[in-house]
């Protein structure tokens, strides 16, 4: 059996999500690097992340799950579903850890230094149609 890699993540959470969604419609799943990420998620660029694999005689339908599954909308805590200011496009996805900014490369020292996970993490979303980053709370 031949296996593919279908999407890679940087936490368990988001790829147990898609894992489950995948396997409640008939998918076989894998799992690889799951334990190295999680166990030190500062080597999650060196081993490529969290990779969920499906067999090749699946990967079609997996793929037409998971374009489903990414279309879903994102909504923000109000309840309303989010919108791209620059395009007005609803097709956002909510991207996980972000250190551009001066408090994340901060965060990335610190952990480094103390060994330990980076205390300030900031999450964003990333409009799929015009690939516009905006902050998550606006």
């Amino acid at each position: 059996m031949s296996l593919i890699t279908l999407k890679t993540f940087d936490n368990s959470v988001e790829a147990h999500l898609l894992k489950t969604k995948l396997e409640s419609e008939g998918i076989q799943t894998f799992l690889m690097d799951e334990n190295m990420v999680t166990l030190n998620p500062l080597i999650s660029l060196s081993v490529g992340g969290i990779k969920l694999m499906v067999p090749e005689k699946s990967m079609e339908k997996a793929i037409g799950l998971l374009n489903k599954f990414n279309q879903a909308p994102v909504y923000d805590n109000k309840g309303k579903i989010v919108k791209c200011p620059h395009c007005e496009s609803f097709h956002i996805r909510t991207e996980t850890s972000s250190f551009r900014d001066g408090k994340g490369i901060l965060a990335i020292i610190l952990s480094a230094i103390f060994f330990v996970l980076p205390l300030y993490v900031k999450r964003y979303n990333r409009c799929l149609d015009c690939n516009q980053v905006f902050d998550k709370h606006k």
